[in-house]
């Protein structure tokens, strides 16, 4: 490469309008004016203005110079970090939290490189070239990044909205009354329409993720035919003997509130002979029309979907009154349908122009999730268990702390194989400090304030946890009514900053050990210690290569499920849906059977080798493979965790093209209804017969899915342990973009 040709693109990586930013921010941490700046390296301060706000893209002897005459450490970083060649990974920000880590990630992947070219190199020290690669740029990928979630989870009317408003100040301070101070609409429950997520953006904004039209005519469809029954004489209704038609609607009272509001049909209440009576014009209507079909096409037309085109919404520069004023009025008219441009939301989003939670460093996403109604075993909730950019935080009421629903997801979590559940939740008590004074000790004495009801509360917390093995989540006590957030906000963003100092750790430490196979790779004592180990871990692989697996089972979630649900109408309009709907998903259920059959299966044949890896870790005369044993546990760990994903992935799709498109089941299932008493049962017992019926086939399906899986797994672990001539590495082709 010639020398113009290199100066050229060592000036590109001058020529980035953000380095000016860099530039101006060291210089005033410095306590320099602009002038003071300017005169030390002989530019005119409009220049040096230029550069700054990124008008004018410096070149390395500008930079250099105006990093020089600043002389302060800081000043120094960034001309290192500019000097610095990024090869193997992309270059991060200069504010990247994790640049120090990156950096090193970088050098050692470039070592890594080094070793693999090496012509000497033996096959036992490139399966171990492999291997660290392949952890570096998982764990890179992972830390480069500076996007997380926070998901909010809790039974409705608990107080999360409450709670998030106060740590991400959507607070109304001018308003008196606290309930009114909220810009999230609460109240005691069943008030948030959708899942709501909190993010940083350009200015004061909401969004919005429609619905389908097909769901919303779904749900009028529901509702239309609740209103027709209500509306049917005391003596049609006996007849039917059908008292489960009757425990409630099975669409949400948020949903059914829009529904009204969009439509026009709110109940209006008006003074008669001194008695304040309700009028329901949606229900008059279904008693004059009395059919549900011509009830749900006039309020689906007084809808006017058609119009209600609008996704998103700015905040005005002359508005009257201040943005959180303005997010609290748009955001309830949206919520309630009473927006005649919004149509009902899947998802709505508030854009905030200041970091979220105060944190400058991580770009940190709120995520308040529908609340638990009936059931906790919803796709919605439990997918934040496999993220590893979530924090899941498990809101609860203080006297019921841990919450049936939230044990409930904890357990199920660890059925399906999630990993690192402790260190990525928090289960979070929103309290009243007169909850915490009513706490007594075992001998019937009250505590003397309201800490010391805390901590034995939390000792009482850690109890229940420990019978569900997951006694290191942390628990943490908040009044959101009368303490200032600060603590608990930055306490939230800390424990994110530990998931990713664990992964800057684990870059130290490969770090380390390529530095140790690059010294020890001609050692002929270790070279046969490798061998030994890697010898002992073949035998096991030769002898499992083949697995006896079974998908007998998979059904019992979702027929325990039906069985579990409070309401006939709920599983009715899972029913009307074809299995998919939120608060009975079918195929949520089923697919979450098929990856629970392949943690007892595929899962629990990986832990049996996991325990020879550890007895080989165990044994001090082999301890110089030892970080090569632990990055096999760790390998192990990822490629079930990627394989428990895709197989939960895959079953949902396998049960919707097998289910979801047999409308003859559902015909038979939809019929039930209005049929007399013993729905539930009948649904649970249809379910089941149809599941058996197509038992062969699904067996044949998802057999095939578990030895594919299987298959994948052996490949990879026998690609650790191969001790062939040298080969193309797999991750050596992948790099960051």
């Amino acid at each position: 490469m010639s020398a113009s040709i290199k100066a050229e693109e060592a000036n590109e990586l001058y020529a980035d309008a953000t380095t000016g930013g860099y530039i101006a921010t060291i210089r005033e941490d410095a306590g320099m004016t602009q002038s003071q700046l300017a005169e030390a390296v002989t530019f005119s301060p409009a220049t040096l203005s230029r550069i700054e706000s990124g008008d004018k893209l410096a070149s390395q002897e500008e930079v250099s110079s105006i990093l020089a005459a600043i002389g302060t450490p800081k000043a120094g970083e960034l001309a290192e970090f500019l000097n610095q060649n990024w090869d193997e990974i992309a270059r991060p920000t200069f504010d990247h939290p994790n640049r120090s880590a990156l950096w090193e990630a970088n050098l050692t992947l470039r070592k890594v490189s080094e070793l693999r070219s090496d012509p000497n190199l033996k096959a036992v020290f490139l399966r171990q070239v492999d291997l660290y690669e392949e952890e570096l740029r998982r764990v890179t990928k992972l830390l480069i990044t500076r996007d997380h979630q926070m998901a909010f989870i809790g039974s409705i009317g608990v107080g999360k909205s409450t709670a998030i408003c106060k740590m991400t100040g959507l607070i109304r301070s001018e308003e008196p009354k606290f309930d009114r101070q909220i810009v999230l609409e609460t109240g005691a429950g069943g008030i948030t329409l959708c899942e709501v997520h909190i993010a940083q953006g350009p200015q004061y904004g909401i969004r919005i993720v429609p619905r389908s039209e097909e769901s919303i005519r779904r749900d009028v469809e529901d509702f239309s035919e609740y209103l027709v029954a209500q509306g049917r004489p005391p003596s049609a209704s006996a007849e039917s003997n059908n008292e489960e038609e009757t425990d409630t609607l099975g669409l949400s009272k948020e949903v059914v509130r829009a529904i009204r509001n969009m439509s026009g049909m709110t109940e209006r209440r008006r003074e008669l002979n001194g008695r304040r009576i309700r009028l329901d014009p949606a229900k008059q209507l279904a008693i004059h029309l009395g059919n549900a079909q011509e009830l749900c096409v006039h309020i689906l037309t007084k809808m006017d979907l058609l119009r209600r085109n609008r996704r998103d919404a700015w905040y005005p520069a002359n508005h009257p009154h201040p943005p959180h004023a303005w997010l609290q009025e748009i955001f309830a008219a949206i919520n309630n349908g009473r927006h005649p441009e919004f149509t009902l939301p899947q998802k709505i989003e508030i854009v905030l122009p200041e970091s979220v939670l105060n944190s400058q460093e991580i770009a940190i996403r709120i995520v308040d999730t529908k609340g638990i109604d009936q059931t906790a075993e919803r796709q919605d909730l439990e997918c934040h268990f496999d993220d590893p950019r979530t924090l899941v935080v498990l809101c609860s009421r203080f006297n019921d702390a841990p919450e049936v629903a939230l044990q409930t997801l904890l357990r199920r979590a660890k059925d399906s194989g999630a990993r690192d559940v402790a260190p990525k939740t928090i289960l979070l008590v929103l309290a009243r400090p007169e909850e915490a004074l009513a706490v007594k000790h075992d001998d019937g004495i009250a505590v003397e304030d309201e800490q010391e009801g805390f901590e034995l509360k939390r000792d009482q917390i850690r109890l229940r946890l420990n019978q569900q093995g997951l006694a290191d989540i942390s628990v943490e006590f908040f009044n959101a009514r009368e303490e200032r957030p600060d603590a608990l906000r930055e306490l939230l963003v800390r424990k994110i900053e530990e998931h990713r100092s664990y992964f800057a750790d684990r870059i130290k430490r490969l770090s380390e050990a390529v530095d140790n196979l690059s010294n020890n790779r001609q050692d002929e004592q270790i070279r046969f210690v490798f061998e030994h180990v890697m010898s002992d871990l073949s035998v096991w692989v030769r002898s499992n290569r083949e697995i006896e697996l079974s998908q007998e089972g998979v059904q019992r979630p979702l027929v325990a499920a039906i069985d579990g649900t409070r309401y006939a109408s709920t599983i009715r309009a899972a029913v009307r849906r074809y299995g998919d709907w939120y608060n009975l998903d079918y195929y949520h259920h089923l697919a979450f059977g098929v990856r629970r059959l392949a943690v007892e299966q595929i899962g629990a044949r990986i832990e049996a080798f996991k325990v020879i890896v550890n007895n080989l870790l165990a044994n001090d005369e082999l301890s110089p493979a030892k970080e090569f044993l632990e990055g096999v546990n760790r390998r192990l760990d990822v490629l079930l965790d990627e394989s428990y994903r895709r197989i939960q992935s895959a079953g949902r799709e396998t049960f919707i093209q097998t289910l979801a498109k047999h409308s003859a089941f559902w015909d038979r299932c939809d019929v039930r209804w209005g049929q007399g008493s013993g729905y539930r049962i009948a649904i649970r017992d249809l379910t089941d017969q149809e599941l058996q019926k197509e038992s062969t086939e699904l067996e044949n399906l998802l057999l095939s899915l578990l030895s594919a899986e299987w298959e994948s797994i052996m490949t990879a672990i026998e690609g650790m342990l191969e001790n062939t001539e040298a080969r193309p590495s797999v991750g050596s082709s992948i790099r960051q973009e």
